[in-house]
């Protein structure tokens, strides 16, 4: 535990120092449209961010190493112990007093143990029209105690188990003004933490080191709800008695299955994917509480990926992802990237960007009549942390979809969201446009 405390500071470093690369890319690019750049310090800065790189790098990838041998010698000794049936096992005497009264009597003890857990685990198989899904609800059993469960009537608990593979959602981005100065201050105060911490070697020990590999994943500890009983939390008696093993791969056991009505619906989000996606809205008309998990999902015959589900009530709406339907194409590109300098009696740069955003239903698996499909698009208006800074929509084609659904979006995130019905074979297109105005002299980071 304590080596991986460590692994995730030198994840966030990582994250820092890539952090600081895009903005040092970003700000040579802007020095260069204005014609203010400097070489020499582009190359220092390349090769200080590199070096940092390049060194967090070796550090995760030596951390790796040393967690998958303790995580392998800790697997070993519990796979000993289930072995051993008793020896090297911790056991426990329990003496109970018994006062008056000679007949018969029951006793019940309940314990906790260490070792044990489930997740959910979920297969979804969509009918060819997405109109309808049938779910099975399995959940892994984790079972390392050193002793086997036989023969035990099983009683998962709505604990906590974890939150897949889905399109992505559309995320705020936020303007603020660029001060040099602190982002100096940011780097060196960077470099002298990296080094107090170890993670700074000399070039003779970066060079060659290898990237980091899915040696940080975490193993199944990660994923575990402790067994136990909550006064508050449901729990699942299943059917059937079932005997789970101590070992290290998890046991899948059904605890039920259900099917739910589905309306299906396309969305796009092309500022970070091309791709057009389908999901369906569909009501939990089973009388289980879905606990978050990953889902297999499958439309009509053919598997499509890895879905997350999220938790869900008995009687609450919730979102099946069905994956990307490649019936579709989509194309972003921009239109317009124009910076104007202030004019003779201003004192404001406003930068002018245009997007264009082109749809093609070339057979959408989901379909009314004339094989029109539906699709929402989402993009999003960047929005100032900063009062000097403001930004306005410009030149927009369609208009905006006037759903309540999406109001709160708008007004909260800056989600911009349309709305279009393409037939088979038809072409649409959304253009819009946006102008940020800053003071001059300052620079706009995103």
């Amino acid at each position: 535990q304590g080596l991986q405390g460590e692994q995730q500071v030198l994840v966030r470093l990582g994250k820092h120092l890539v952090g600081l690369l895009d903005v040092e890319a970003a700000e040579h690019k802007q020095d260069v449209r204005e014609g203010r750049a400097s070489s020499e310090v582009w190359a220092e800065n390349l090769r200080f961010l590199s070096s940092g790189l390049q060194s967090n790098d070796k550090a995760r990838l030596e951390l790796g190493w040393r967690i998958e041998e303790l995580r392998t010698e800790l697997e070993d000794l519990r796979l000993e112990l289930g072995r051993s049936h008793g020896y090297g096992t911790l056991l426990r005497e329990v003496i109970v007093e018994l006062g008056g009264g000679t007949g018969p009597a029951t006793l019940e003890l309940e314990y906790l143990v260490q070792g044990a857990g489930w997740s959910p685990l979920y297969d979804l198989r969509a009918a060819s029209d997405a109109r309808s899904v049938d779910l099975a609800y399995r959940a892994q059993v984790f079972q390392q105690t050193g002793e086997d469960w036989n023969d035990v009537g099983l009683l998962p608990s709505t604990a906590r188990p974890n939150l897949g593979a889905q399109g992505p959602d559309p995320r705020p981005v936020w303007l603020w003004i660029a001060d040099p100065a602190a982002l100096a201050r940011s780097r060196k105060r960077g470099l002298e933490d990296m080094r107090g911490l170890g993670y700074i070697d000399s070039a003779e020990d970066r060079a060659g080191a290898p990237a980091p590999e899915e040696v940080f994943e975490q193993g199944p500890e990660a994923l575990m709800a402790v067994v136990e009983s909550q006064g508050l939390s449901v729990r699942f008696r299943l059917a059937t008695r079932e005997t789970i093993e101590s070992r290290g791969q998890p046991t899948s056991v059904l605890i039920g299955e259900a099917h739910f009505d589905v309306k299906p619906e396309y969305y796009a989000t092309p500022a970070l994917d091309t791709n057009v996606w389908l999901r369906g809205v569909a009501t939990n008309t089973s009388e289980w509480v879905m606990l978050p998990g990953r889902a297999a999902v499958y439309f009509g015959a053919d598997f499509i990926g890895n879905a997350q589900l999220g938790a869900v009530q008995p009687g609450q709406e919730f979102n099946l992802h069905l994956g990307a339907d490649p019936a579709w194409t989509l194309e972003r590109t921009r239109t317009d990237d124009l910076t104007k300098k202030p004019g003779v009696f201003g004192s404001r740069v406003r930068r002018e960007e245009g997007w264009r955003i082109e749809l093609t239903n070339n057979g959408a698996a989901v379909a009314g009549a004339k094989g029109a499909a539906r699709v929402i698009v989402r993009e999003v208006l960047p929005r100032p942390k900063d009062d000097r800074i403001e930004v306005k929509l410009g030149r927009l084609s369609p208009r905006l979809s006037q759903d309540e659904r999406w109001k709160q979006d708008r007004e909260d995130e800056g989600i911009l969201t349309w709305e279009l019905v393409l037939a088979s074979g038809a072409t649409a297109a959304i253009t819009y446009s946006t102008e940020i105005s800053y003071p001059e002299g300052l620079r706009i980071r995103r």
